[in-house]
């Protein structure tokens, strides 16, 4: 069942909304989803974490969660506000838990998602904002019975200018557990607070791709700690992130931590987060979309959480909302709203670490194929940093960020993986091209540009080598359906790689017409000084010797004379190469063609 606010103020859904007073009030299309409050709230775990991709509506469901609970503080016992802002929702039809636990609590509630920067000091600076915000929220615990100390506590806290003092770190690190504590001193054991964090992972996450990541994971360690383990001031401590941070000193010593992940199997919680395909089907027919909802599920659909077929409700709402507000909806195509909400580049950034399994891997997915890999529900944040990537890492984090969803759960640690739909796989193909697109500082570039020096210098030993480790981690975009042959494949790989070089190269062609037929590939120097001209070769026989196969390719370019022309075109020397390939394996040879056009 859908539910629209109930004064309908306007009709389009609006992505990026998180506050849910603010869908009720405002009349803002909510999937009702309150249904699944019971199942969070009173799992029989007092500390629970809840994994999912991003964008898929962590911050909306905490809120919801906060909004039900959160008491009145100037009038305990009075939840008109909670009546009236879950009225006619599903929640309500539980009517022993809503009386249970219906604005019965303080809440101390809070999200880490703005918890980044360039430094660990602009971080900390952004930490610290957000904890005095908090704060202030809570000024009005001071008073004639408060304690000198908590006191002062409290007003560093309140105060942004003195808690964003690297002096002051400490109040930072026990600002949860210090509130916690003054909550439940004011309202008694029977209203112990309620602890909120959302994208509590987010500050490890950034830190580790800037390279701050051992202060911050202290800080976070430390503040997140005090007020989770051995703690009787909180009923509940409830957190939301991507991936579970196991080693960072968070969740140590943490026995009674329930965790929900993209791969539990827990069906209480597996529709909780993210739009069904009925809801999906009746919010488009709401909005007189409903033809329009195939093309939607083929871009949007696709994620799998215990056997729960679910659409990023990110994707959804903003694409239901541009159609909404369009004369012509039928004419507007998807768009990559997921992707385009992060600047956090997970595929480029593992590129120049791909192993020739991890390419072969990729390739599958992107052929429409799921993949077996092994997933570590518990992982160190700090393994992400990009001098630190390990293949299994990388699929770690494909899985709980979204860009891969869980194909067939395994035994132990190994499960089959794949893309979820036509968005995500857009955003692979545009990652990866991308990447090999820029020879810019990064390591493919250098590669490419090794490898072109060392053909113009004619030394196989050294191009071959270099070759052999841009073979072992490409990933090919073509098209797998083709019955091309596999000379075509190479010979566009060694095309990719010499496009890609732009100005470091001249004269650059292939298929050139040359001799007595067409030359695979020639090009120059940058200043014309010295020119190449390569001979592709497949080996379609597995116990056919490469380097025998590169020699009978320079007997071709010879024989049909495909480097004569070059001689004359202002070339002090011309390098004859042939190059044979057998999956990610290769073999160069190369020889001078002397100015004189004698052969040596």
């Amino acid at each position: 069942m859908t539910e629209t606010g109930r004064n309908q103020t306007r009709l389009e859904p609006k992505a990026g909304d998180e506050d849910f007073a603010t869908f009720r009030e405002e009349g803002i299309y909510y999937v009702d989803k309150t249904q699944y409050l019971k199942p969070l709230f009173s799992g029989t775990n007092s500390r629970f974490l809840m994994l999912r991709p991003r964008r898929f509506g962590k911050t909306l469901t905490m809120s919801t969660l906060r909004r039900f609970l959160e008491m009145d503080y100037k009038n305990p016992g009075n939840t008109s506000k909670q009546q009236e802002l879950f009225r006619g929702l599903k929640v309500t039809e539980d009517r022993e838990f809503c009386e249970e636990h219906m604005g019965r609590y303080p809440v101390v509630s809070l999200s880490l998602k703005g918890v980044k920067g360039s430094g660990f000091d602009d971080a900390y600076d952004k930490l610290a904002r957000t904890i005095s915000n908090l704060a202030k929220g809570f000024s009005w615990l001071d008073g004639p019975e408060l304690a000198e100390d908590d006191r002062d506590f409290l007003n560093v806290l309140v105060s942004y200018k003195y808690l964003r003092q690297p002096v002051n770190r400490g109040y930072a690190e026990g600002s949860l557990a210090f509130l916690c504590r003054l909550l439940r001193e004011r309202f008694g054991d029977s209203r112990k607070p309620v602890l909120l964090v959302d994208e509590y992972d987010v500050p490890l996450q950034k830190a580790a791709i800037a390279g701050y990541y051992e202060p911050m994971s202290e800080l976070i360690g430390s503040m997140l700690g005090d007020v989770l383990k051995t703690n009787d001031d909180i009923c509940k401590g409830i957190l939301t992130g991507c991936l579970r941070a196991t080693k960072e000193g968070i969740f140590t010593g943490l026995n009674n931590l329930s965790v929900d992940t993209v791969l539990t199997q827990d069906e209480s919680l597996s529709a909780s987060i993210g739009f069904t395909p009925d809801e999906v089907r009746a919010m488009m027919d709401y909005y007189g979309l409903g033809s329009l909802y195939e093309k939607a599920r083929s871009w949007y659909d696709g994620y799998s959480i215990n056997g729960q077929d679910l659409f990023c409700p990110w994707d959804v709402t903003s694409y239901v909302r541009v159609l909404s507000l369009s004369s012509e909806p039928g004419s507007i195509d998807p768009e990559p709203y997921w992707n385009n909400s992060s600047n956090t580049p997970v595929i480029t950034e593992h590129m120049p670490h791909l192993t020739s399994e991890d390419a072969d891997r990729i390739e599958e997915l992107l052929a429409g194929r799921s993949i077996e890999a092994e997933v570590d529900e518990g992982m160190s944040y700090g393994t992400l940093r990009l001098n630190n990537l390990s293949s299994k890492q990388f699929w770690n984090i494909l899985l709980y960020t979204g860009y891969l969803t869980l194909a067939k759960k395994g035994a132990g640690r190994i499960h089959e993986l794949r893309i979820p739909n036509m968005e995500v796989l857009q955003c692979f193909r545009e990652n990866i091209s991308s990447y090999y697109e820029d020879t810019g500082p990064n390591e493919y570039g250098t590669l490419v540009r090794n490898m072109i020096d060392e053909l113009l210098e004619g030394n196989a030993k050294k191009a071959q080598g270099s070759l052999r480790t841009l073979l072992r981690g490409y990933v090919s975009l073509r098209d797998n359906a083709t019955r091309a042959p596999h000379e075509n494949f190479y010979h566009g790989f060694l095309n990719g790689l010499l496009a890609a070089a732009g100005d470091y190269i001249s004269d650059f062609q292939s298929q050139a017409d040359a001799g007595s037929g067409y030359a695979d590939i020639t090009f120059s120097s940058y200043d014309g000084g010295s020119s190449v001209v390569i001979e592709v070769k497949y080996a379609s026989d597995a116990k056919a010797r490469l380097q025998d196969l590169a020699s009978r390719a320079i007997t071709q370019i010879e024989e049909k004379g495909y480097a004569a022309g070059l001689c004359g075109d202002g070339s002090d020397r011309v390098i004859e190469c042939g190059i044979a390939f057998r999956g990610r394996e290769c073999a160069v040879r190369c020889k001078e063609l002397l100015p004189a056009g004698v052969q040596e």
